[in-house]
């Protein structure tokens, strides 16, 4: 668990169930059914310290978005009379007495009316239909392709799927041979380590109508991949990989 600030939202708990139950209410859950799958996601996998963050964070999150609960509101107020969250600041008084005083602002600010309810979005999901072993070919600025070679899909726990790729040393007008791409070597770069290594990008759809992933086409399939996927590896959008690109060529230069 981490925690980063006094504020109510300065923990990795809130960013989850933030985004978790903003999903689920995009996706068309009643607030009633995406606070009851939130809750039952987490009310068996975090231990009391973790449930009164919990309860603390979700209280603030509904009545931003004017969807606060009698019973989210009842246990957030009741951990701030206990006055039991505050044990956890025992180790720094001055960050306690300000902990106090966001606990007091938030007691409050549950009491107060809420916001009207708007509508949430349908959130985006990235997704692709490449697969490992696939080449690739991307067109760039200038007209010309590079090539690349897919050696895994990325599947993140926010249901975005986008794939990873190794970048082919070339780049031309027209694309060569497969005897030919089966010869070409990888573009290599140093990581924090300072070892030179085949360069791996994860390349991902920014929005439904994202124009920069039409001008990847599948060149080939059933390509072997020997390569290691874990990381390092960058993470960027189809827009960028043609800065990305010049950029490594100017440094090659």
């Amino acid at each position: 668990m981490g925690v980063w600030g006094v504020a109510i939202l300065s923990n990795d708990i809130a960013e989850d169930i933030r985004f978790i139950y903003k999903d689920l209410l995009g996706d068309g859950y009643s607030n009633e059914q995406a606070s009851e799958k939130v809750i039952q996601e987490y009310v068996d996998e975090l231990d009391a310290e973790e449930m009164t963050l919990f309860w603390l964070s979700f209280s603030l999150i509904q009545w931003k978005l004017g969807r606060l609960q009698d019973h989210v509101k009842q246990n957030a107020v009741e951990i701030i009379d206990s006055g039991i969250e505050l044990e956890n600041w025992n180790d720094d008084l001055k960050l306690k007495k300000k902990r106090e005083a966001v606990l007091l602002k938030l007691k409050h600010q549950l009491n107060q009316p809420q916001p009207l309810a708007k509508k949430i979005p349908k959130r985006f999901v990235a997704d692709t239909t490449f697969k490992s072993g696939d080449i690739v070919s991307f067109q760039m600025d200038s007209s010309e392709y590079i090539l690349l070679k897919v050696i895994d899909i990325i599947e993140q726990w926010t249901r975005d799927r986008y794939p990873l790729f190794e970048i082919y040393d070339w780049q031309g007008k027209e694309i060569p041979s497969l005897e030919e791409i089966s010869t070409l070597r990888l573009k290599t770069g140093y990581y924090d380590d300072d070892e030179d290594m085949p360069r791996k990008i994860a390349v991902y759809q920014s929005g439904k109508r994202d124009p920069f992933v039409k001008r990847a086409s599948l060149i080939a399939e059933g390509f072997p991949v020997t390569s290691d996927t874990e990381p390092p590896y960058t993470l960027l959008s189809w827009k960028s990989l043609n800065a990305l690109i010049d950029e490594m060529n100017l440094n090659k230069n």
